[in-house]
Formats: structure tokens, C-alpha cells, sequence
């Protein structure tokens, strides 16, 4: 037991520097997806016709895709390089980056499918059900910070992949324990992560941000009203 508590401890440097790859493509991957999907809400909810329907379309077959899917879509077509056209400058495409591409599919589905579920609910003046957005992205980002670790399979040197390394390089008899611990610094953290959402849910800068959203909410239909 102590041996296997030491071995861990010497190899905490290496596995932390692949964990926080995992955090990076997590991030880099919920920021890309809530933009588009953002971008594909407005104009689900303020264009009509055939551009609305198209981008509805695209956000449900975004979300009914495997993430794995399209990582390994993304790392396969997208090119390693490209040439900058009318220059000689070239770009190189990392595998990371190409793992934020495929992982950020699911947060634009979700952000475009929330946002727009948000409009209609605050359109009638339900704000609670408008807010319900905060705690469904948060939700977004939790499982793709999880997801993250297939990044590993397109050669993403993250977590999951340091500890296959480590496994290689010291033999199958640490398997277990080093599968373990690299399941705590995902469980402690999406623990961590959802205390302090809670925290921040229930604080007073929520309930008063809540307030003035529905005060204001109420001026403007009271406005409207007597126009």
C-alpha cells in the first residue's frame, strides 16, 4: 500500500500536467460551442423560413451525433497543415485542437437548444424557467470536461493518455491503482466545480440578479402595455 501511495506521488507531476489539458480542451471546447450555438439560437428565434429550419436541423443532428464520432471525424478530415493563401506561412492544426472542434458539437446543440427554450419561456415572463439555462450549460460543461479524456484516443497527451504511459513504462500491476487515481482528479473536481455552483446559486448576488431581471421584465411589458 504505501509503495503504491508512493509510486502515485512521484508520477503526480506528469499526470497533473496531462489533467490540465483535460481543463484546456474543456474550456476551449464549451467557449467554441456556446458561440455557435448561441450564433444558431438567434437565428432560430429571429429569422423564419428556411434559415430557421436549417439551423434547427443542424442542432439536432449535432446532438444526436457520438462525440467520439466526431473527434475522430474532425482529427481524419481536418488537414494537420495548411498554407495561408498568397503566402508561404504555414498553419499547423495540433490534435488538441482538432479534439475541441469534435467536443464542442455537443455544448453548441445544448447552448442552442437551451437559449431558445430560455426566449419563449422569458417571452411569456416565466424568468425562473428563462434561468433554468444557467444550470443546463453548467451541466454542458461538466460532461464535457468528462468527455474530454477520449480525447486520448486521437493522441491528445491529457490525462487519461499519461497514465496509459505510465502504465507502459512500469507494467500491468499498477493498472488498477493509477486508473483509479486518475478517476479522483475527475470525480473531486466535478464535485468541487458543482459545490461552488450550488454556493453561487443560492448566494444573494443570484436572488437580487433574479429580482431585477423580473423587474425589469415587468417595466418592459408595462411599457408595452400602455403604448
Amino acid at each position: 500500500m504505501t509503495d503504491t501511495f508512493s509510486f502515485l506521488i512521484t508520477w503526480t507531476p506528469f499526470l497533473l500536467q496531462g489533467f490540465l489539458w483535460n481543463i484546456l480542451i474543456a474550456v476551449c471546447a464549451v467557449g467554441l460551442g456556446s458561440l455557435l450555438g448561441a450564433a444558431l439560437a438567434w437565428v432560430r428565434v429571429k429569422k423564419q423560413g428556411r434559415p430557421a429550419a436549417l439551423a434547427e436541423q443542424m442542432s439536432n443532428l449535432l446532438r444526436g451525433v457520438p462525440t467520439l464520432a466526431l473527434i475522430f471525424y474532425a482529427v481524419f478530415v481536418l488537414p494537420a497543415s495548411f498554407v495561408l493563401p498568397g503566402t508561404e506561412v504555414t498553419v499547423t492544426i495540433p490534435q488538441w485542437v482538432k479534439a475541441v472542434i469534435g467536443l464542442s458539437a455537443a455544448p453548441l446543440a445544448f447552448t442552442s437548444e437551451s437559449l431558445v427554450v430560455a426566449y419563449r419561456a422569458w417571452s411569456r415572463g416565466d424568468i425562473g424557467a428563462a434561468m433554468l439555462f444557467i444550470p443546463t450549460w453548467i451541466n454542458v460543461f461538466l460532461i464535457s470536461f468528462i468527455a474530454s479524456s477520449a480525447s486520448s484516443l486521437v493522441g491528445v497527451s491529457e490525462l487519461v493518455s499519461r497514465c496509459n504511459t505510465v502504465i507502459a513504462a512500469t507494467g500491468t500491476s499498477v493498472m488498477v491503482p493509477v486508473y483509479l487515481y486518475c478517476s479522483v482528479y475527475f470525480v473531486l473536481t466535478s464535485l468541487l466545480f458543482t459545490a461552488l455552483v450550488q454556493r453561487f446559486k443560492a448566494s444573494h448576488f443570484m436572488t437580487d440578479f433574479h429580482n431585477k431581471l423580473a423587474r425589469s421584465h415587468q417595466r418592459s411589458r408595462d411599457g408595452a402595455a400602455r403604448i
